[in-house]
């Protein structure tokens, strides 16, 4: 088992982790490999006429194992975990939540199945633009509900069981949920949901040129009452994608597609379409601007006339490429609030931060 395969496999089921290629080894012989990586941040963050150090998170260290079976099968399993370092922090939020948490089998032949918290198939080609430090994500469907699309299955998948595996140029993914009980969706709303399966396709199609298209759906049951749907009404989304990357380019644009997947403000369920693109350029001295763009709009009457409308603008230097790195972000908030209301604080939220990979 060499470190390269190690870094390939963590990485198939976390599809933008560059801590995998800098994990450092706590154990490895020539059948097992245990690794550790994570990330440690500070944070400054202004929001709505408020200023402060934050964390939210952002600092997180993983385990992952990977044993050899046989000539052709591994295990491999991996943990993650946030940190709450900051005291802004803690009246709101614990001092450590589980991010990912699965286990599963790698085949040279019949490819990855896996189980548990895992990063669910929608974020195969989610992840292209779901690259800003802190702001601009909420565009493109993956992060729905309370919890950022961990119930939903497209953001880290809980309670998931999902396949992945390459044929040639193509690569498929495959992922099942079963039923989550009396889970609080957000604004007051509770729902069980079921027979959650979607999947992920992607190819070149080009030079440094990629093509990819998803999609997920769950059913609701025993949902509260008067919020736009009712039980064995499904929730879906369509994501699809292109990006372009090179050593110093990273292009991307998402376009996604949802039904009854979004909640309002008001405690209505919603349909949306939504745009998101990412880009930077690293320069070889360090530097890398780049440009972080948010839409999503209602595309019936639903929530009171929300539509999301961001600009982000940032700038980074890295000490060593994405491993040591300071970063600023500013973003340019328009569009419409619940209601029809403007966004507050219109131009006035900025983030600065130091990060560094371990």
């Amino acid at each position: 088992m060499t470190p390269k395969k190690t870094a390939l496999t963590l990485g198939f089921l976390t599809p933008f982790c560059l801590s995998s290629a800098q994990a450092f080894d706590l154990y490895r012989d020539a059948d097992t490999a245990l690794t550790f990586d994570g990330r440690i941040e500070a944070r400054y963050n202004t929001y709505q006429d408020d200023s402060h150090l934050w964390d939210s998170g952002s600092t997180r260290w993983s385990l992952a194992v990977e044993q050899r079976i046989n000539d052709e099968l591994d295990f491999m399993a991996e943990g993650e975990w946030g940190l709450y370092v900051t005291e802004d922090d803690y009246d709101d939020d614990p001092h450590a939540t589980q991010r990912l948490l699965y286990a599963g089998l790698d085949h040279d032949r019949y490819g990855k199945l896996a189980g548990g918290k895992l990063w669910g198939v929608i974020y195969d080609v989610g992840w292209w633009t779901d690259m800003g430090r802190k702001f601009g994500s909420r565009a493109f469907g993956v992060y729905n509900y309370r919890d950022w699309g961990q119930v939903s299955g497209a953001g880290r998948a809980d309670r998931a069981v999902a396949w992945r595996k390459a044929f040639g140029d193509w690569k498929l993914g495959l992922q099942y949920q079963g039923r989550r009980a009396d889970e609080d969706l957000g604004h007051g709303i509770e729902a069980d949901l079921t027979d959650g399966i979607g999947g992920s396709l992607r190819r070149p199609v080009g030079e440094n040129l990629e093509a990819g298209v998803a999609y997920y759906q769950n059913t609701y049951d025993e949902v509260t009452p008067g919020v736009g749907v009712e039980e064995g009404d499904e929730a879906r989304l369509w994501l699809a994608g292109l990006k372009y990357r090179t050593d110093s380019i990273h292009a991307a644009v998402n376009v996604g597609y949802s039904q009854d997947w979004e909640i309002a403000e008001n405690g209505q369920f919603y349909d949306a379409l939504g745009v998101q693109a990412f880009t930077y350029y690293h320069f070889a001295n360090g530097l890398r601007p780049n440009f972080n763009f948010n839409w999503l709009g209602d595309t019936g009457d639903d929530s009171g006339g929300y539509r999301r409308l961001t600009y982000i603008y940032g700038l980074e230097y890295h000490f060593e490429r994405d491993r040591f790195l300071v970063w600023s972000e500013y973003q340019d908030n328009h569009g419409n609030g619940w209601n029809g209301q403007a966004y507050e604080d219109a131009e006035d939220e900025w983030t600065l931060g130091i990060r560094y990979y371990f």
